[in-house]
């Protein structure tokens, strides 16, 4: 079982990888959930999980917990995936799109509970566009990081470097892909997270970048993605927080290799084939003690430190309100539509 975020909330907003997760096959099997309040499709998702064990399956996360939003079954060329909220499913998405399915049947709530409910989202929302804001103010800081570090770049290394790594790893790519699907990496109400052991399964070589700033990575990343784009090489490829045009990791599947940037917020959970310091691309590899550069970085931490807590507050809301209807849900129901819809998909 793999797992991915089909979701996140980065400076720019909300971000859903829908369009670029899911493979772009007309042949695939679409069911889109569009009923159904949290609880209720928690415990479809959970047992519906149930039923496809022995099947290869992956599911996708939104940013906010570990819930399931989304299921893809390989064997069946098959999709299960939530609509509504803060997914949002392309029409163009191709695929022999099937009936809605009924989580439950719609049911009326108590005009008291209704009000309640709707403070409470409103509240998480709230949070959440406090901790877009956050993120925004991190990344104007990012980029008069970035534009300090500039005037240190050893230009003729980082040239040599991407020249040699392209020649070295790529240039003899015989299998060609349809160009790059993003895998999101997502801040979360428990800090900044990674579905490191799935994205990176399949590689027999990591890279590992130690770059605190994301200044040379970014440079590294984003010239080494054009490269492999031109060349038509498949990539798997992580945004960051703080813009889509930068990257945490980047993974070639033709050639089994895997660049991934380290930082205070993204920590590799295994040991590299090769560790890389950003350090080594500067005039000067002390630039990153000096004061104005550490303070940067803490103002940087600190905004990053705020989102997390806002989306953690927005976590806390989302709990209040399911915990006010889920007197009202309908578990038992969600979980015999799951069997029946198991039923009916399995035989």
């Amino acid at each position: 079982m793999k797992k991915y975020f089909s979701s996140a909330i980065c400076s720019n907003g909300y971000i859903c990888a829908y369009n670029t997760i899911y493979k772009k096959d007309s042949n695939a099997v679409v069911y889109i959930i569009n009923s159904g309040d949290d609880f209720e499709r928690a415990k479809f998702f959970s047992r519906l999980t149930k039923h496809l064990s022995g099947y290869n399956i992956t599911l996708f996360n939104p940013f906010y917990d570990d819930a399931t939003d989304g299921i893809y079954i390989e064997n069946l060329n098959t999709y299960i995936i939530s609509d509504g909220g803060y997914n949002k499913i392309s029409p163009l998405f191709p695929g022999m799109w099937e009936k809605y399915i009924n989580v439950t049947e719609n049911k009326t709530f108590p005009k008291e509970l209704i009000r309640e409910v709707l403070i409470h989202r409103a509240r998480e929302n709230n949070h959440y566009k406090n901790a877009c804001k956050e993120l925004k103010r991190a990344s104007i800081i990012k980029e008069r990081l970035h534009s300090e570090l500039s005037k240190n770049l050893n230009e003729e290394k980082i040239i040599n470097y991407i020249h040699r790594f392209c020649s070295k790893e790529l240039k003899n790519t015989l299998t060609r892909g349809n160009g790059e699907i993003r895998l999101l990496s997502s801040p979360t109400p428990l800090g900044f997270h990674t579905h490191y052991d799935t994205i990176f399964e399949n590689c027999n070589k990591v890279i590992n970048i130690i770059d605190e700033t994301s200044f040379t990575s970014s440079i590294l990343l984003g010239v080494i993605k054009n490269y492999a784009l031109r060349e038509k090489i498949e990539i798997l490829a992580s945004p960051s927080y703080f813009g889509n045009d930068f990257y945490q990791f980047l993974i070639f599947p033709a050639v089994k290799l895997g660049l991934c940037v380290s930082d205070n917020n993204h920590t590799l959970p295994f040991e590299a084939n090769e560790v890389l310091t950003s350090s080594r691309f500067f005039v000067d590899n002390q630039i990153l003690n000096s004061k104005k550069i550490k303070a940067l970085i803490s103002i940087e931490n600190s905004l990053l430190d705020k989102a997390v807590l806002s989306l953690y507050e927005g976590r806390d809301e989302r709990f209040k309100y399911n915990n006010l209807t889920q007197g009202f849900s309908s578990a038992n129901e969600a979980e015999e539509n799951a069997d029946n819809f198991a039923e009916k998909l399995l035989n």
